[in-house]
């Protein structure tokens, strides 16, 4: 919408009363006295929030941290499964590695076949909603221990129903220096173990 002509003098009228008065200058400044101080205080009070070493709580065990080497590995391995291409990140795990799914204790090998076979009766295969992060425990039973915890929602099409299924689940990973020594994987087998047989 264009300006008229008056418009432009009421913005004008309005700047030299505003400006020109002698007390509406001397209000300003005062105020800006007043509130430059205040907004300092408010610019290095939120630099030491952010700056400064939480306090450890009474039931705190230990420090969590995301995006580091072991949650990335955590993705890496996943991606790895979804690629069908577990070999790929064999690597990771220590040659006596514990692997647990649901209720079967597996080797490494056992457990990459058996991943890489459901790729024979799903299409698709992915994990959605997923987010890693690592433990490090400091105190208590299992002070030392550092864990790799990750949530996702596994979803893939049947390759026989064609039905898209979708199925969360939970998993963990316990390391030893850089490898993994031990592995844990939860989910409802239910939906899944229906499109196999």
């Amino acid at each position: 919408m264009p300006f008229h002509r008056g418009d432009v003098i009421q913005v004008i009228d309005i700047f030299v009363y505003c400006f020109g008065n002698h007390k509406t200058i001397k209000m300003i400044t005062k105020n800006l006295f007043l509130t430059i101080p205040v907004f300092l205080l408010f610019l290095v009070n939120c630099n030491d929030l952010q700056n400064s070493t939480p306090t450890k709580e009474q039931n705190q065990v230990g420090i969590i941290k995301g995006d580091d080497f072991r949650s990335k590995a955590m993705i890496k391995f996943t991606d790895a499964y979804v690629k069908n291409d577990l070999n790929s990140v064999s690597d990771l795990f220590t040659e006596d590695a514990k692997i647990m799914v649901n209720d079967a204790d597996l080797t490494y090998s056992q457990m990459a076949a058996g991943f890489s076979s459901g790729h024979n009766y799903f299409d698709n295969i992915r994990h959605e909603n997923r987010d890693a992060f690592t433990m490090h425990y400091k105190e208590g039973e299992i002070a030392g221990n550092i864990f790799t915890h990750y949530w996702y929602t596994w979803k893939a099409t049947g390759k026989k129903t064609k039905e898209e299924i979708s199925i969360r689940g939970y998993a963990w990973m316990k390391w030893r220096g850089d490898k993994v020594e031990a592995m844990y994987n939860a989910f409802d087998p239910t939906l899944y173990n229906a499109q196999i047989d």
